[in-house]
């Protein structure tokens, strides 16, 4: 994920992405964790932090939380809205490290699909499988070629948000699997009118893609669910969940 992605967005994300039900999703987590076998005071590091809330929540429940981002702009906003013990690294989730080995590393959001090449999302599996004790899990989400191809591509998106305005336009590349976000922001800053303009780019993933990384990695199991539940994914399903247990 280029570190630009995040700028303006940053400082307006969580406003922005009010909508998502993080308590419920956290519960899922939850149930993971206890299906899985991760403890109640486990260490958990969240790669794709980003403003922190779902590290947050996690370590109200009494979690030893790590957040890792690339954005120095969505740390800055999670840094000052904690009020937990919380480390927050900056760092790539392709290519990054910790002081001790986790019982868990999660990625929600999609920030998975963040990343746009086999090679990245390899490299972010290996570093997560070093990064984990034995028997630790790897667990992360990833937007559905459904959701991209039906949600999302073609349609524009845009609001009034008093202070500051958007338009959010996506197209979605079939053949490629990449779908781009183009967002708008106008806003007022030190008495005069802004533009600021962002480019984010995702990229669905295949069923083979997520095993052969996984394998890659070396983790010893691995199970993928319709989000949400532990049923397995229908062809109508927007998001999966993917654990890998080492």
């Amino acid at each position: 994920m280029a570190q630009e992605q995040y700028q303006y967005f940053a400082t307006v994300y969580d406003r922005m992405m009010d909508n998502i039900p993080y308590e419920e999703w956290k519960q899922y987590i939850l149930w993971l964790f206890y299906k899985y076998g991760v403890s109640p005071c486990a260490d958990i590091t969240e790669l794709g932090c980003g403003t922190g809330i779902m590290t947050r929540l996690l370590a109200k429940d009494g979690f030893n939380m790590t957040g890792i981002d690339i954005s120095e702009e969505m740390l800055k906003v999670a840094k000052a809205n904690t009020a937990y013990n919380i480390i927050y690294k900056l760092g790539d989730m392709c290519n990054f490290s910790l002081e001790h080995k986790q019982d868990a590393i999660i990625s929600i959001c999609d920030s998975m699909n963040y990343l746009i090449t086999v090679e990245d999302f390899t490299k972010a599996c290996i570093c997560a499988y070093y990064s984990l004790l034995d028997k630790g899990v790897f667990i992360f989400d990833l937007k559905t070629e459904y959701f991209f191809e039906n949600e999302l591509d073609g349609k524009t998106f845009s609001e009034n948000m008093g202070d500051f305005s958007y338009v959010w336009k996506n197209k979605y590349d079939h053949v490629n699997r990449i779908h781009q976000y183009h967002l708008l922001f106008d806003f007022v800053a030190d008495g005069r009118h802004e533009h600021k303009k962002e480019l984010h780019r995702q990229r669905c993933y295949h069923a083979s893609e997520i095993k052969e990384a996984a394998i890659t990695a070396g983790f010893a199991h691995g199970a993928v669910y319709d989000a949400f539940t532990f049923d397995k994914p229908r062809k109508r399903s927007e998001r999966i969940y993917v654990v890998l247990q080492k």
